[in-house]
């Protein structure tokens, strides 16, 4: 799941998944946020 939050590093992502999906996972493509739920 793309979530609409900027990255550059996957580790930004942790934070943002965890509040989007309820789970710290994901990793950052093309500049955006992908969440695994």
């Amino acid at each position: 799941v793309f979530i609409n939050v900027k990255c550059r590093g996957s580790k930004e992502c942790l934070p943002a998944c965890k509040a989007a999906v309820g789970k710290a996972a994901g990793k950052c493509m093309n500049g955006k946020c992908k969440c695994y739920p």
